[in-house]
């Protein structure tokens, strides 16, 4: 067989973060469709910023050797050199034109090396974006660029900025710049489609590729009353809410439906998963509401231990907020809470609606905390709507939302990207 090679810039291999394990999945999948695939992982600009959790430890995983993740698939870690990660701790100024040009280098020999027919940037970020797209234009190798979410507006909605203020205004700027220079993008929602169109880029460049999963990894025939043993939760219907923990995510009906529960439902357990500056507060307000017994913190929990989590629960939340980048997200644990079969209780922002329609899920108004917690209360009371609810997600994942389908129609942009034909969605 004669394999095309596919370069795929990133920022981190094995994936780090939702966008990472998107582009991880497609792209490990690809040797199936009679590719060579090789990952080349920049180092992000948050690392080299310092802007990492103190408990960061990825770093670990650029002083061993690649992974070996298949046939027919090789990693590459460009990494900056002492003297250059010495500098960003005195003078960033200087040190990020340095860090673009020595990674642009190091990028073209690889890509030489490899005899890439394609590059594909994971996002239009500051550093993987620049890399890839002025790397591929150099040796003149078609470029996709993946559009996971709206970086911009991602960067505004975490510093608590506008979209018209000085630093998202020059990132969104950059990222339609870099966007605009591939032969082709790929987003994960036809609404951030709609938004790349509105911001300038040509749509029949752009494909949509949902998010997915791996059904066998995520599986709906968990044994849920042993699991729920394990997590210290049995004899209880729990509620499984993952993610940030902030104020922004929703927090607040985290709070009002422990308070709901303790007096509508006490067998019910809301059970949070994940990481953020509002934990502790949040523990407080639930001591203090004397609910405590209705609320359980579970920590940060590696990847490879959230399909056992999720099939220890009952229904699972997804609410987000009414923001641009909720409108324009394609949560992947989403796709894992349909792949084990679990009610969803969701609110309905564009991303989420396109995927989660009424007859497999219950989708909310967006800030409407008291029919969220209607829902869910009612799901806790009625077992057999949960299990038809969780029936209809899987069997809607297995039919279009598996990795190895998904990885179908990158194959299919790829073809087409390298044959200069049109991008149809």
């Amino acid at each position: 067989m004669t394999h095309r090679n596919v370069a795929i810039i990133v920022e981190h291999v094995p994936p780090y973060l939702g966008s990472d394990r998107s582009i991880y999945e497609l792209g490990r999948r690809l040797p199936k469709h009679g590719y060579k695939v090789q990952f080349i992982a920049t180092q992000p600009l948050r690392y080299l910023l310092g802007r990492r959790p103190d408990n960061w430890e990825y770093k670990k995983v650029w002083q061993t050797a690649p992974p070996n993740i298949g046939r027919n698939i090789s990693v590459k870690y460009l990494l900056v050199p002492n003297l250059i990660d010495r500098l960003w701790r005195k003078t960033k100024i200087l040190a990020f034109p340095l860090t673009l040009m020595y990674f642009f280098l190091l990028a073209v020999i690889q890509l030489i090396r490899f005899r890439a027919d394609v590059v594909i940037s994971a996002h239009a970020t500051p550093i993987t974006g620049v890399v890839a797209v002025f790397s591929a234009k150099l040796l003149r190798r078609p470029l996709i660029m993946g559009c996971p979410d709206w970086m911009a507006a991602y960067a505004a909605q975490l510093s608590g900025k506008k979209m018209t203020n000085l630093g998202p205004l020059l990132l969104n700027t950059l990222e339609v710049f870099l966007i605009k220079l591939a032969k082709s993008s790929f987003t994960v929602t036809h609404y951030m489609k709609q938004v790349l169109i509105m911001l300038g880029i040509r749509a029949d460049s752009i494909k949509v590729i949902p998010n997915g999963v791996d059904p066998d990894q995520f599986s709906s025939d968990g044994d849920s009353i042993e699991l729920k043993k394990e997590y210290g939760n049995e004899g209880r219907t729990v509620v499984l809410y993952t993610g940030h923990i902030e104020d922004w995510a929703g927090m607040e009906i985290i709070e009002t439906l422990a308070k709901r529960m303790a007096s509508e439902t006490p067998e019910g357990l809301v059970f949070l998963v994940g990481a953020g500056e509002s934990v502790d507060k949040l523990i407080a307000v639930v001591e203090t509401a004397g609910v405590s017994k209705q609320f359980k913190y579970g920590g940060i929990k590696p990847f490879s231990e959230m399909p056992r989590v999720v099939s220890a629960v009952d229904i699972a939340l997804c609410i987000f907020p009414d923001t641009l980048v909720s409108h324009a997200a394609s949560p992947l644990k989403l796709f894992e809470y349909m792949s084990c079969g679990k009610a969803i209780v969701a609110t309905s922002v564009a991303g989420t609606a396109e995927a989660l329609t009424k007859d497999v899920g219950i989708l909310v108004k967006p800030g409407n905390t008291d029919e969220i917690c209607d829902k869910v209360l009612e799901l806790c009371r009625n077992p057999k709507q949960r299990e038809d609810i969780g029936q209809k997600a899987r069997a809607l994942v297995e039919r279009k939302f598996t990795w190895s389908i998904l990885t179908e129609e990158l194959a299919t942009l790829i073809t087409k990207t390298i044959n200069n034909d049109r991008v149809l969605s």
